[in-house]
């Protein structure tokens, strides 16, 4: 049979009944394809421009959605300086040890302050281009981790909030920090399918894409939200779109995500911080941490530092406080943890709720 031509575009399908006839459905149109998403019983596809509509209208097929283009939520980056916002060490202590928080980002640095004095780098998996050791080609992903559970090694002062937890890095975002839909949906399901093996409970979202007013057939929204109901507590920057309204990037629209919006070093909003209520009227971010010239780890230098900006700093910032918190409560539900961290917010300055959600929540909040 001759094969067809034609580009080819990336969707997302939903089976009215089992994957397996959706599959047929794909590969009788000269489809391929990409990933098979049983924990959302979906398929990642690559399909001719002229068979589209013919797969839209087959009865085997519930729903479809663009295989939309994702990218890392950072404004900016700065040699550290005098008004940089550093996690100050007060002594070593292990904070969230014993739980590991998933990252899907661009990947991961071997920077000493994960890897000292001994690794803590659990496990690595590259969906871009396949490579077996970890690496970061952009430097978003690595500077995130430190955020997360960066231990000081290497500078005696500079700690992420959970610096006891281990880390297993999903690279889903290309050198440019880029990527799409499918690729994060694929890492999420890795994790549904290994979080018990690893004993992930947390996953840190420091990305995203336009939110879409319906979140029923948003993609990343309905990745989290089964991640969610699987046990797994899941932390999203609120997005760079600031000041305007309803600018919540996806999958930070999810109500079962615990959204993070940023603040300054003197508790005022950025204006970049993205507002709420979601297209479907919920007050969003639900709470909002430092993320202005945030100092964590450089993946250039296995011993350096580097200061970025952004609500993709602001997110990992509470994850790693999520995370101490399922250490000291092992059988905490996501949503009690998500519901435990609002009340330990406080408010900041005049913010609106939907600026600033709950409020500030700080380091140390848990003692």
């Amino acid at each position: 049979m001759e094969q067809q031509q034609g580009r080819n575009r990336p969707f997302i399908l939903y089976p009215r009944q089992n994957i397996e006839d959706i599959r047929s459905c794909v590969l009788e149109n000269f489809g391929r394809i990409k990933y098979e998403l049983p924990f959302l019983n979906a398929l990642c596809v690559e399909i001719p421009e002229e068979k589209v509509q013919a797969i839209k209208t087959n009865r085997r097929v519930a729903m479809m959605s663009e295989d939309v283009a994702v990218s890392k939520l950072p404004i900016q980056s700065a040699p550290v300086g005098s008004r940089s916002f550093e996690c100050r060490s007060r002594g070593y202590r292990r904070r969230g040890e014993g739980v590991a928080v998933a990252v899907i980002d661009t990947g991961v640095a071997p920077h000493y302050d994960l890897i000292k004095p001994f690794n803590r780098i659990l496990y690595f998996k590259d969906f871009v281009n396949g490579r077996k050791t970890p690496y970061d080609d952009d430097g978003h992903g690595t500077h995130v981790a430190g955020i997360v559970l960066g231990n000081g090694y290497s500078s005696g002062k500079f700690q992420g909030t959970a610096p006891g937890a281990a880390l297993v890095s999903l690279k889903a975002l290309d050198q440019e920090g880029n990527g799409n839909a499918s690729d994060i949906l694929a890492a999420m399901q890795w994790i549904y399918d290994n979080h018990q093996r690893y004993n992930i409970r947390v996953v840190n979202l420091s990305l995203g894409i336009a939110s879409s007013p319906y979140t029923q057939i948003d993609p990343l929204v309905l990745g989290a939200n089964a991640l969610v109901f699987k046990g797994l507590c899941v932390v999203a920057a609120a997005g760079n779109s600031g000041p305007d309204r309803q600018s919540i990037t996806s999958p930070g629209t999810s109500p079962f995500v615990l959204t993070v919006g940023s603040c300054d070093c003197d508790n005022h909003i950025p204006d970049f911080s993205s507002r709420g209520p979601t297209p479907s009227g919920q007050p969003k971010p639900d709470v909002v941490a430092p993320g202005v010239d945030i100092i964590s780890l450089s993946s250039q230098n296995p011993k350096g530092y580097i200061a970025q900006t952004g609500t993709s700093m602001s997110s990992p910032f509470v994850a790693g406080l999520a995370a101490e918190y399922c250490a000291r409560h092992p059988q905490a539900h996501p949503l009690e943890v998500r519901s435990a961290l609002l009340d330990l917010a406080r408010p900041v300055s005049s913010a609106s709720r939907n600026e600033q959600g709950w409020g500030r929540l700080y380091r140390g909040v848990l003692r």
